[in-house]
């Protein structure tokens, strides 16, 4: 059930929860509405209220935590730069791919060269991810032409 609600847009998101906790909050009122009979009317209004609150600090980062590639997928394709297109992300065996698909009519691409230019912004955001295990190792995958470039970072390249 949570891996569908991961894959919905954010104001889905939001509206589940709304519906979720108003409706907590009239099954308390209900309950509550014979000792004081005001909470019939207050409790759905502030089941309603917490939605914001709840979806940003429980809700989604319990999803994006738990479902980091159904997450990070949801906004994709991703334009980087003027040349690069993210396109997809995976994640198989503690091994993250990267997908991208290149614009420009370089055929000089040189992945090396690429990752030597971007190793210290990839290692910052790869550390933890090797340091919790949630990854092993990474891979970049760039298409040009119809033809793929990559190249793969693990935490030696970071250490």
């Amino acid at each position: 059930m949570m891996e569908f609600v991961a894959d919905l847009s954010a104001w889905e998101i939001y509206a589940i929860v709304c519906g979720f906790l108003g409706s907590l909050g009239i099954l308390f009122g209900l309950l509550a509405g014979k000792r004081f009979g005001i909470a019939l009317k207050v409790l759905p209004l502030v089941g309603v209220a917490i939605t914001t609150p709840v979806t940003e600090r429980v809700v989604i980062p319990y999803l994006a935590q738990r479902y980091p590639v159904i997450f990070a997928n949801k906004d994709l394709p991703k334009k980087i730069d003027q040349k690069t297109t993210l396109t997809k992300i995976d994640l198989t065996d503690h091994i993250y791919s990267y997908f991208y698909d290149l614009d420009d009519d370089d055929d000089d691409f040189d992945p090396p060269v690429v990752k030597s230019a971007q190793l210290s912004d990839l290692c910052n955001f790869l550390v933890p991810k090797f340091s919790s295990g949630e990854a092993s190792l990474a891979n970049y995958i760039y298409q040009l032409k119809g033809r793929d470039y990559s190249f793969s970072v693990d935490s030696t390249d970071c250490s």
